[in-house]
């Protein structure tokens, strides 16, 4: 191998000394034709650079985590709208597919797709248009680097972080910018952690401004362990929306359309509230906690109890009024209806039992939440609840089957209807999901 080394030596010089350009030839069959090296030499170089580029790769494959899963659903929903009553029947799937790589022993990349229409808060995607075919969206694409056990720092389109639960956040938005995560053990049966998210919600594409609405968030929390059976998690959470204010209705502004930021349940749910001067009037500084206990080995299946509480301490009906409501975006007389209420509260309970991790396991959750007009942006909360947005309250059951360790049949219901009816008129709202989803 010495020769070898030395005769590849010698040839790199014979080349550069004569400009001999080698397009397109094998190094080893040049050495060869050179007389610098035999036939049987150029054979093991040959099959040593295969080797080498073979491992190369198969060491890159094996550090790829690649992870998918495909949702076919049946969905129903019966509301009623004042004397309107409105049934409907959807086919639909979900399809994503990504994969994770760690490119250091510190650093992961991660890439995630979706079907969806592109909302933050849903990826389904209904059986339509003449069969016209589906788009895929960027759902995550981040990279992360934990240089110690206790500490990642996470940046671009990645997985919500938080310690939370449904009422507040869909699981489907992943949030875009810079996240911390810390944990430390007190103790083996006590540990704190925290999680710190520095979020943009909007890019502002106006002259004269440099302050683009951005979303902090402070959670800081604590799991405790008092024996193998339980184990008991508690966070208390700050969200400062910042520079919502910002947010102008124009045509040619940063909102072309009056429900863009939060969402598209402007009216009937969480209304946009604009001055004269079109300016964005809603606030939210919101405080939220949330709480579950795990228990296991007691009954024959794992079970949860779970809930958390949240409230908007920026809502403030009657300042809204004070500063002027645009008669022409957003109606006064809706805000007058609430008699200075700043709906701005939500709360949710609820319990789960069973396994969820191989063939023949069975799981099931249920909880009850409401959730007020102002209590958090409707833009993020959960799409189906309700037929999405805030200002609702009801019944969520849920469960499945595990007909194959990577194959499950799946039926959720939403029993849900208006929790406050002075602002706009009653509705109620049932709906049904019948789901087998396939993980490969």
């Amino acid at each position: 191998m010495k020769r070898l080394h030395l005769s590849l030596l010698l040839c790199l010089s014979f080349v550069l000394l004569t400009g001999f350009q080698a397009r397109g030839s094998d190094l080893a069959d040049i050495l060869e034709q050179k007389g610098i090296i035999t036939e049987e030499e150029a054979r093991e170089a040959r099959e040593d650079k295969a080797k080498e580029k073979t491992f190369k790769l198969l060491e890159k494959i094996e550090k790829i985590d690649f992870k998918g899963d495909l949702r076919l659903r049946h969905d129903t929903q019966w509301r009623d709208e004042g004397d309107d009553k409105y049934d409907r029947n959807r086919e639909r799937l979900r399809l994503r597919f990504g994969f994770d790589t760690k490119i250091t022993d510190t650093t992961k990349v991660g890439v995630r797709l979706v079907s969806g229409s592109g909302y933050q808060n849903t990826t389904n995607q209904s059986f339509d248009e003449h069969a016209r075919g589906k788009q895929i969206f960027i759902d995550r694409a981040y990279a992360s680097w934990q240089p110690a056990d206790f500490f990642k720092i996470t940046g671009g389109k990645h997985k919500n972080p938080l310690f939370t639960t449904p009422l507040v956040w869909d699981p489907d938005v992943n949030p875009e910018g810079v996240s911390e995560s810390l944990n430390f053990n007190i103790t083996d049966s006590i540990s704190i952690f925290s999680n710190l998210g520095q979020w943009f919600i909007e890019e502002l594409k106006i002259k004269d401004s440099d302050r683009d609405p951005t979303l902090l968030v402070f959670q800081l929390g604590t799991q405790i362990k008092p024996s193998k059976k339980i184990k008991f998690e508690l966070a208390g959470t700050y969200y400062d929306f910042k520079n919502l204010d910002e947010l102008e209705w124009d045509k040619d502004g940063a909102l072309d359309e009056t429900d863009t930021f939060l969402g598209y349940n402007n009216k009937y749910g969480q209304q946009m509230i604009f001055d004269n001067d079109k300016k964005l009037l809603n606030e939210f500084k919101c405080w939220e906690l949330a709480a579950k206990v795990n228990i296991k080995d007691v009954l024959p299946v794992p079970f949860s109890i779970f809930g958390n509480y949240i409230i908007n301490v920026g809502a403030d009906i009657d300042e809204l009024m004070e500063k002027g409501v645009d008669p022409g975006d957003s109606d006064p007389a809706d805000l007058a209806a609430y008699g200075g209420d700043d709906r701005d509260t939500g709360w949710l309970v609820g319990l789960s039992v069973g396994n969820k991790k191989k063939k023949g396991d069975w799981y099931a959750k249920y909880h009850y939440q409401v959730l007020e007009d102002y209590a958090f942006p409707a833009v993020f909360v959960d799409s189906d609840f309700h037929g999405g947005g805030t200002n609702n309250k009801g019944h969520y059951i849920h469960g499945r089957y595990f007909l194959a360790d990577n194959i499950q049949a799946r039926a959720t219901g939403f029993f849900t209807e208006r929790d406050d009816e002075r602002k706009d008129e009653k509705k109620d709202e049932d709906r049904v999901q019948l789901d087998i989803v396939i993980n490969f």
